[in-house]
C-alpha cells in the first residue's frame, strides 16, 4: 500500500490567528503578497482535500466557484456525516478511520483549528506549510489550541512580498 501524505497548507496571523474574532479571514486580502503565495503549486500536487464544516461553509462566502471541484473533498461535521453534497462527503469520527477508509493519497488539510487539533491528537499530519502574514490581530481563531505540542524540523523558509511562508515536517 502506497503511503499517504497528511499536509497541513495555512495562513496566520504573526500572533497565530488563522481568523479574525468574527470569525473572518478577509484580513488576507489586505495585504501584499506575491503571485499566489505557491497556492497553484500545492494544490496541483494534492487528489484530497479535507476540512472542517465552518471551514466548508466559509467556502461559499468567499468564492463564487467550488475551488476543488477536481480533488475529493471530504468535510468532518457531526452534524451532516454520512451525507454527500454536490461538492463534498461529509464523514465524522476518528481521523486515523477516515484515513483508513480513504484512496487519497496527497492529502491537504485545509482546516479549521477543530479539525487541525483533531489530527494533531491522532498524530496524522505530515508537513505543516505555514503561511505568516505581517498583522497582529490580537484575538480570533488560533491555529494551535493552548497545550498543544509537536516536534518538527524546518525543511523550507520562503518569502513571497510580504508573507513568509514555513515549511515544517513532522521529527521522526
Amino acid at each position: 500500500m502506497t503511503e499517504k501524505r497528511i499536509e497541513l497548507f495555512i495562513a496566520m496571523s504573526l500572533d497565530g490567528y488563522i481568523a479574525d474574532k468574527a470569525g473572518s479571514v478577509a484580513w488576507l486580502e489586505e495585504i501584499e503578497g506575491e503571485g499566489d503565495n505557491g497556492y497553484t503549486t500545492f494544490l496541483d500536487e494534492i487528489d484530497t482535500v479535507v476540512m472542517g464544516h465552518t471551514t466548508y461553509k466559509q467556502l461559499f462566502t468567499l468564492t463564487d466557484t467550488f475551488p476543488y471541484s477536481k480533488k475529493h473533498v471530504y468535510v468532518f461535521s457531526n452534524e451532516k456525516a454520512g451525507t454527500k453534497d454536490e461538492y463534498a462527503a461529509f464523514v465524522n469520527g476518528s481521523v486515523k478511520n477516515w484515513l483508513e477508509n480513504t484512496s487519497g493519497k496527497s492529502i491537504w488539510l485545509v482546516g479549521g483549528a477543530q479539525l487541525v487539533k483533531k489530527f494533531l491528537e491522532e498524530q496524522q499530519i505530515d508537513r505543516f506549510i505555514i503561511t505568516v502574514a505581517p498583522i497582529i490581530l490580537g484575538d480570533g481563531t488560533p491555529l494551535f489550541e493552548k497545550g498543544t505540542k509537536e516536534q518538527l524540523e524546518l525543511e523550507e523558509v520562503v518569502k513571497y512580498g510580504q508573507f513568509t511562508q514555513m515549511t515544517y515536517r513532522k521529527k521522526e
